[in-house]
C-alpha cells in the first residue's frame, strides 16, 4: 500500500506504510503458488516498528501489532504467504558480492530454513510428543513453533482452518516437559476474530520451546 501525494505540479508516491494485524487479515489474500526455501520471521522484543522490512517487501506479508502503550507496537511476518525473498533481512552491497545486513537496522528478523521444504528425518519436536491421538505434522510446526519460540505468539487467518489445524497440535496437553514424564500444552487459542486467529505460548511451552529450538538450525548472513 503506498500514498499518493501532490506537491505542487508534481506528484510523489511516498513510501509504503504498514497496516495493523486487523486490517491485514481482513484483506490478505493467498497469493504463493509453493512453499518456498527459506522463512523469515521478526523478533517482536527486538522490533522497534520501524517499518523498514514492510516497505520493501514484495508481497506484503508483513503486518503491525500495535502495543499496549505508546511505542511499543511491533511487527510480524505472515510466513504462510512469505516467499523467502531476503529483502526484509538483507541487500547486496554494491562494493562487492557479499551480503550485508542493511534493512532492519536493529538485527530483529531470523532467516531459517523452510522446515516444510527438506524435513529432517526425525523432527525436533518428535522426542517431546507423548499423545496417543495421531502423529502431528511436524515440519509445519515447526515453522509455527518457531514463531512462538521467538514472539510467544502466532497469528493465521481464520479463514485457513487448515493451518489452525497445526498449531492447534500445540494446544494438546501432551508435550514433555520433565524428565518424570509430565507433559503441558504448549500454547493456547486466546481469540479467533476480526479475521484472525491468535495463539499464544504457555509459560511451560516458552520454557520447552526454549529447548526444542536451542540449537535449531538457523541462517545468520550478518
Amino acid at each position: 500500500m503506498s500514498v499518493s501525494v501532490r506537491w505542487g505540479p508534481e506528484k510523489r508516491v511516498l513510501p509504503a506504510m504498514t497496516i495493523s494485524v486487523t486490517e491485514y487479515f481482513e484483506t490478505r489474500k493467498d497469493d504463493r503458488k509453493k512453499e518456498t526455501r527459506y522463512l523469515n520471521v521478526i523478533n517482536k522484543d527486538s522490533c522497534t516498528s520501524c517499518q523498514s522490512c514492510a516497505t520493501v517487501c514484495p508481497v506484503d506479508c508483513i503486518y503491525e501489532v500495535p502495543g499496549n502503550l505508546p511505542g511499543q507496537s511491533y511487527h510480524q511476518i505472515d510466513t504462510s504467504r512469505c516467499i523467502g525473498c531476503q529483502m526484509c533481512y538483507r541487500s547486496p552491497n554494491d562494493s562487492s558480492d557479499f551480503y550485508t545486513l542493511t534493512i532492519c537496522p536493529w538485527n530483529a528478523i531470523d532467516m531459517l530454513h523452510n522446515p516444510n521444504v527438506s524435513p529432517d528425518k526425525e523432527s525436533v519436536f518428535a522426542p517431546y510428543w507423548k499423545g496417543t491421538d495421531g502423529t502431528p505434522p511436524f515440519p509445519k510446526l515447526e515453522e509455527y513453533g518457531y514463531q512462538l519460540f521467538i514472539e510467544g505468539q502466532c497469528y493465521l487467518p481464520a479463514s485457513r482452518q487448515d493451518l489452525i489445524d497445526v498449531v492447534t497440535w500445540f494446544t494438546k496437553p501432551s508435550w514433555l516437559f520433565s524428565e518424570d514424564g509430565e507433559t503441558v500444552a504448549i500454547a493456547e487459542l486466546v481469540a479467533n476474530e476480526d479475521g484472525y486467529a491468535k495463539f499464544v505460548a504457555t509459560p511451560d511451552g516458552r520454557a520447552l520451546l526454549d529447548c526444542v529450538y536451542s540449537e535449531w538450525k538457523r541462517i545468520f548472513m550478518d
